[in-house]
């Protein structure tokens, strides 16, 4: 999962087991062990990765009120 480093908001690292290359097509692995993709590039695929975590992130402030 990305993590913010020196308080830049902006700044993520990915672990870089999260992402996977097969058949010239990029794949990440969510924390709950589902495969989302084919993405055409990495950085595709990890735009996508933040996508999906603020969609969790919101539906998880949603749920908690």
């Amino acid at each position: 999962m990305p993590r913010k480093t020196d308080g830049d908001s902006a700044s993520f690292h990915f672990q870089s087991n999260r992402f996977v290359q097969q058949n010239g097509q990029w794949y990440y692995m969510t924390r709950e062990g589902d495969e989302r993709g084919p993405f055409d590039s990495r950085r595709d695929a990890e735009g996508d990765l933040i996508f999906y975590i603020r969609e969790c992130y919101q539906k998880e402030i949603y749920n908690s009120n």
